[in-house]
């Protein structure tokens, strides 16, 4: 890019200067055509009114002596006087000089004719030509000087936009363009930030992500492995031991395969190629939701309500299925005994919201913003002992934006949180894509 910016400034001086000799060519050509042009017509409209003079003097009665008088004051011409068909006057010839025009002037029984011969050569000519060139030449030098400050100008943010994409492109995401030089590298400059930025982002959450699915998977698996030697070696002998590895190599294992599911869902909402709408009556989809987790609520104590209002919706059932059983999963999870969890699906105007209420832990501000990435967690140690795998708020999240819609969430801590799904009613013919879910965003 550098080597063609100084191929181009060195091609504009060389047809800034193309140009300049083709202005002078022209100029040495045109100009005394035009000048001599303009002399002719100069010297026919001076010829005629002199011969009109000496017509009008010839007819008054002028002698030879007043003739010759008039004719020594024309340097370039000669006068010939006829009258009554005799020459009556013929001034001097004009040797060496070249003749240019004749004109001729009667009056009352003859005529005065002038021909007009050229005047020493005149430097009218050359000025001209000395002062095209220097004009162009001042172009020329206006032309380089501007290129070269351009050139200059827009090098150095070119440089930078070089060294910059390359040292991304090396995987150094913390590379900046930076924003100085005209106004459109400027915007460029910020833009390249910006995505550099999200790249930076995007690749320490991808690190901090499989860091953390490396330690949630080595957490269970050496739970089972240490049981399982303990186990094969003898070491658990008594049937009380036995039936408690037993117990924990059961439930790392449900663990592990919850992991394992929940990772398997994120892949397929971040691969499937879009939504599937169906036509979906809400009162008998929320029955059977709610019904699901009516068990696991009653064995941890927590009153579960449900509000449905709206007949249908045009959907895709399973991920407004993975929308609600997440949220809900959550809501108990994280509700005490002796608590309430409060579902509402209901249909207000184009949209549909799902509202699941609950009157648990809450969440503090400074984690609300967070609790939608992977396996973050505000409480580890609680969501561990709960069975939580740290996704289900994550998988919650993709699958609303995957229908065209969002999550809001509103908590208090220490009295509990209520987190809303709003998605379209209806989605168009054309499916949601992974790429147009992407653009569904909760407005600002």
């Amino acid at each position: 890019m550098l080597a063609r910016l100084a191929s181009l400034r060195l091609w504009l001086l060389v047809a800034m200067i193309a140009s300049a000799v083709v202005g002078l060519v022209a100029a040495s050509l045109l100009f005394p055509q035009v000048q001599a042009s303009h002399e002719h017509a100069a010297d026919a409209a001076k010829a005629r009114s002199e011969a009109r003079v000496i017509a009008a003097q010839v007819s008054d009665g002028a002698d030879m002596e007043d003739l010759t008088a008039l004719q020594a004051l024309l340097d370039n011409d000669q006068v010939t006087v006829v009258r009554g068909g005799k020459t009556i006057f013929r001034g001097p010839s004009r040797p060496g000089r070249e003749l240019e025009l004749r004109e001729q002037v009667r009056f009352p029984g003859g005529f005065v004719k002038i021909a007009d011969y050229s005047s020493p050569a005149s430097s009218d000519t050359l000025e001209l030509m000395l002062i095209t060139a220097g004009i162009l030449a001042l172009v020329v030098a206006a032309a380089v000087v501007t290129a070269t400050i351009v050139t200059r100008a827009v090098r150095e943010p070119v440089a930078r936009a070089i060294d910059a994409a390359e040292r991304v492109s090396h995987g150094e995401f913390d590379a900046r363009m930076g924003g100085s030089g005209p106004e459109e590298f400027v915007k460029l400059g910020r833009a390249f930030d910006d995505m550099a930025a999200r790249l930076e982002r995007a690749d320490r959450d991808q690190r901090q992500f499989l860091a953390d699915v490396a330690h949630e998977i080595a957490t269970p698996v050496n739970a089972v492995a240490g049981f399982a030697v303990a186990l094969a070696d003898g070491a658990a002998q008594e049937p009380q031991q036995r039936a408690e590895a037993k117990a924990l190599i059961e439930s790392q294992t449900d663990r592990l395969g919850n992991l394992l599911g929940d990772l398997r869902e994120l892949t397929r909402l971040d691969l499937a190629e879009g939504a599937k709408p169906s036509p979906l009556a809400l009162g008998p989809f929320a029955e059977t939701l709610v019904g699901s987790f009516r068990r696991a609520a009653a064995d941890a104590g927590i009153e579960l309500t449900l509000s449905t209002r709206g007949d249908e919706a045009f959907i895709d059932r399973r991920l407004l299925e993975m929308v609600s059983s997440n949220l809900i999963s959550n809501a108990i999870r994280y509700t005490p005994s002796g608590g309430r969890v409060d579902i509402r699906l209901h249909l207000r105007r184009d949209k549909l919201v799902l509202s699941v209420r609950d009157t648990g832990v809450g969440i503090a501000p400074e984690h609300q913003r967070r609790v939608f990435e992977r396996l973050y967690r505000v409480d580890a140690t609680r969501d561990r002992a709960t069975g939580g795998s740290g996704l289900g708020l994550a998988i919650a999240a993709r699958a609303a934006r995957r229908l065209g819609g969002y999550i809001e969430l509103d908590s208090t801590l220490g009295k509990g949180s209520e987190f809303r799904a709003i998605v379209p009613a209806r989605i168009e013919s054309r499916q949601m894509s992974p790429r147009s879910s992407r653009s569904a965003r909760r407005p600002e």
